[in-house]
C-alpha cells in the first residue's frame, strides 16, 4: 500500500514523440486547460519548490521533471495515449450522434435520439446493458397522481423538498440543469413508465421520509421499476430498467455495439475545434472510429476506481476507504459489467477523454454518495439508528436522529471509523408503522408490506447468529462483548441517556423528545462498525460512487474553461458536472437517475433533433 501512495507523488515526464492523426502536443494543450494539481493533498500531489527554502531551482537529473508553479508535474491521468494510426483503424461508423455508455443515461439518450428521428450509434464498454440502484425522482407524474400524491412542480412539498437540498450544497450547484430537470421530469417519467409497462416491468412509488428534525422531509415521490420475480426495484431496478431501454432501442432499429471501449477523442484544428469523432478498442485488440456529425456523448459512468482520480478530485472518500477500494492499478482487467459495488466501479474513461481535449473540472466539489450512518436497525431506510450512538471511548458523538447519509461523516471521524450501537427490545415495538425496508412501496401497490415488531426482531436474531451483532440479558453482560469499548463509561453514558429519556430532554444533543428512547428492557442488543468491502455483512458507512466531473451546461454540452462549449461533445449520466456539490444526501430520492440519466438526457436528444 505504501509504494502505491508513493506514485501519487512521482512526476510523469512527457513522451516528445508524435503519432499520426492528433498530436500528443495538442492533446496536452487541451490537458492543460483541465485539471492541474498544484500540491493541496499531502503526499499525493507536486509540492512548490518554493516551499523548499531554496533561492534556485535543482538541476534536473536527465529524465526527471523539476516540480514549480511553472512546471507542476501531471498526473498520469491528465496524460493521454499515444494516438493510433490511422492504418491501424479496422473500421470507422459514422452517425449524426454518437453514445458511449449503455448504463441508464447512455441508453435512455440513445433511445430518445432514435424516437426524435436522429440518426445515432451506441457502443459500450460492457458487455451487456449494466446499472445500480433504481430509484427515479419526478414531480408531477401520472403514476404519482394516481397514488394520489400530491407533489408536481408547483407543490409547497416540491419547494421544500429542493431548498433543503440546495442548502445540503450550500447553493454550490447549476440551478439551470436543476430548472430544467424540475421543468420536464413529469413529461419524461410518463414516457418512461410507458416503455418499462409495454415490457412486463412494474411502477411503484417508495415510501417517503419523515425527518425526526424536521428538515428533510420527503414525500412518497420516487419511482422505481421491479419484475414479478424481484419487487426490490429501488436496489435491482437499474440493470432491468437498462435492459429494457436497450430492447426498445434495437426493436426500432438501433445500433448497439458492447465489448468496445473508448479510449480518445479527437477534437480538429489542433485541439482547438469541435469534437468530431472518438477511436475505441474492441474486446479483440482491433481499433475502430465512431464519427458523429453532431456530437458525442459521453455516459460512462464515474472515476471511483482511478486511484489519482479520486486521491485528487475526491480526498475525503479516497482517505476513508482506500483501504477497501479496488483501483484499476491493483487488478489486471476492469469488470465493466459490475453492478454494485462498494469498492469503487468505473476509472473514468470519459472524464479523461473530456480532460485531454481541454474539457474543465466542473466548479463544485464532486459529490460522493457515502451513507448507512450505522448499522443498528433503522425505522427508515434514510434514517439513522435511533437508539444510543457511542464511540470507543464511550462517549456519545452525534445526534441520534441524524439522517443516514449525513450520519456517516461524524463516524469516519471518529478514530478507526469506530462506532457502537446499543439498543433493547421495546424499541422493535416504538414504531406502529411497521419497519421498513428496501423495496417497501408506498400504498403496498407490488405487495412488500413493512416487517411487523416481530419479524424485525427476528432479523436481529439472525444477525447475531451470523455473528454481526451481540445480544445479553443485561446492559453489563452486552457491553463487555464489544469489542474495545470503554464498558464503564458506556454505561455511565447509557444510565445518563436513560435520565434524558424519562426526563423528555437530551441535555447533550437536544435529540427531539418524540424519538429518545430509554434502553431498558432486555434483552439487550449491540453492534459495532466496520468499513468493509461487503457491505451487506453489515459495513458503516459505505462509499457508493462519485457524481460529476467535467463541467457541464444545462443542455448537456461540456465546457471548457472558460465556460464556452466544446462544440460536438456532450456528457450525460452521474458524470454530468455540477449538478450536486460536496455531498449527495439521498434525502431527494433517486435525484440522480430522474435528473441526470432519465430527464436530461431525454432532452438532449430533443436539442439534437432540433440541430440542423
Amino acid at each position: 500500500m505504501k509504494e502505491r501512495e508513493e506514485k501519487l507523488g512521482e512526476a510523469k515526464v512527457e513522451s516528445p514523440e508524435h503519432g499520426k492523426g492528433i498530436s500528443r502536443r495538442g492533446f496536452l494543450s487541451g490537458a492543460a486547460l483541465g485539471a492541474v494539481s498544484l500540491g493541496l493533498l499531502g503526499g499525493c500531489a507536486p509540492k512548490d519548490m518554493a516551499q523548499t527554502g531554496q533561492e534556485t531551482a535543482p538541476t534536473a537529473a536527465e529524465g526527471e521533471v523539476v516540480q514549480t508553479l511553472e512546471n507542476p508535474a501531471k498526473w498520469s491521468f491528465e496524460i493521454p495515449p499515444e494516438p493510433v494510426a490511422d492504418s491501424d483503424i479496422a473500421e470507422t461508423f459514422t452517425a449524426d450522434v454518437i453514445v458511449v455508455g449503455s448504463g441508464p443515461s447512455g441508453l435512455c439518450t440513445a433511445l430518445s435520439c432514435l424516437e426524435a428521428g436522429v440518426d445515432v450509434i451506441c457502443f459500450s464498454a460492457s458487455s451487456q446493458p449494466v446499472g445500480r440502484g433504481g430509484s427515479y425522482q419526478a414531480f408531477g407524474s401520472k403514476y404519482q397522481k394516481e397514488m394520489g400524491v400530491e407533489y408536481d412542480k408547483n407543490s409547497p412539498a416540491l419547494k421544500h423538498a429542493l431548498t433543503m437540498e440546495q442548502y445540503s450544497a450550500a447553493w454550490n450547484t447549476d440551478h439551470a440543469k436543476w430548472a430544467r430537470w424540475i421543468e420536464n421530469s413529469a413529461e419524461t417519467m410518463n414516457w418512461m413508465i410507458d416503455i418499462m409497462t409495454s415490457h412486463g416491468m412494474h411502477v411503484m412509488l417508495e415510501e417517503g421520509y419523515t425527518d425526526p428534525e424536521g428538515f428533510l422531509d420527503s414525500p412518497p415521490s420516487s419511482h422505481c421499476f421491479y419484475t414479478d420475480e424481484d419487487t426490490n426495484g429501488a436496489v435491482t431496478g437499474a440493470p432491468k430498467v437498462a435492459k429494457v431501454f436497450a430492447e426498445t432501442y434495437q426493436e426500432q432499429g438501433g445500433v448497439l455495439h458492447f465489448d468496445t471501449r473508448g479510449i480518445y477523442l479527437i477534437r480538429e484544428n489542433d485541439n482547438t475545434g469541435r469534437v468530431s469523432a472518438i477511436v475505441a478498442q474492441r474486446k479483440d485488440g482491433s481499433y475502430v472510429k465512431y464519427e458523429g456529425h453532431k456530437g458525442i456523448v459521453l455516459a460512462t459512468g464515474d472515476f471511483s476506481k482511478d486511484r489519482e482520480m479520486m486521491a485528487k478530485y475526491a480526498p475525503q472518500a479516497y482517505e476513508n476507504f482506500k483501504d477497501i477500494m479496488e483501483f484499476a492499478d491493483d487488478i489486471k482487467e476492469i469488470d465493466y459489467d459490475m453492478g454494485d459495488s462498494f469498492i469503487g466501479i468505473f476509472p473514468g474513461d470519459g472524464h479523461k477523454m473530456g480532460l485531454w481535449v481541454g474539457a474543465a473540472w466542473q466548479h463544485a466539489p464532486v459529490a460522493t454518495m457515502i451513507n448507512s450512518g450505522a448499522i443498528g436497525p433503522k425505522y427508515h431506510y434514510a434514517a439513522n439508528f435511533w437508539g444510543i450512538n457511542l464511540d470507543a471511548n464511550g462517549n456519545r458523538f452525534m445526534r441520534e436522529t441524524t439522517n443516514f447519509a449525513y450520519a456517516s461523516y461524524p463516524i469516519l471521524a471518529n478514530p478507526h471509523h469506530c462506532a457502537y450501537f446499543i439498543w433493547d427490545t421495546a424499541y422493535a415495538y416504538r414504531n406502529d408503522k411497521g419497519w421498513l425496508h428496501w423495496g417497501c412501496s408506498y400504498k403496498d401497490t407490488n405487495g412488500t408490506l413493512p416487517f411487523t415488531p416481530e419479524e424485525e426482531i427476528a432479523r436481529w436474531e439472525a444477525e447475531v447468529e451470523a455473528g454481526n451483532w451481540v445480544k445479553a440479558d443485561t446492559l453489563e453482560e452486552l457491553v463487555a462483548q464489544l469489542d474495545d469499548l470503554n464498558a464503564e463509561n458506556a454505561l455511565a453514558t447509557i444510565d445518563r441517556y436513560n435520565g434524558y429519556a424519562k426526563a423528555g430532554y437530551d441535555e447533550e444533543y437536544q435529540v427531539n423528545p418524540e424519538y429518545l428512547f430509554p434502553i431498558a428492557e432486555g434483552p439487550f442488543y449491540g453492534a459495532r462498525t466496520k468499513i468493509t468491502s461487503d457491505f451487506h455483512g453489515g459495513a458503516a458507512p459505505c462509499f457508493l460512487t462519485v457524481c460529476g466531473g467535467l463541467r457541464t451546461d444545462e443542455h448537456n454540452r461540456v465546457l471548457d474553461i472558460d465556460n464556452n462549449p466544446i462544440e460536438g461533445l456532450y456528457n450525460v449520466g452521474i458524470m454530468t458536472g455540477d449538478f450536486y456539490s460536496n455531498i449527495y444526501s439521498f434525502s431527494v430520492f433517486g435525484q440522480n437517475h430522474g435528473a441526470c440519466c432519465l430527464t436530461l438526457p431525454h432532452l438532449l436528444a430533443q436539442d439534437f433533433a432540433a440541430m440542423a
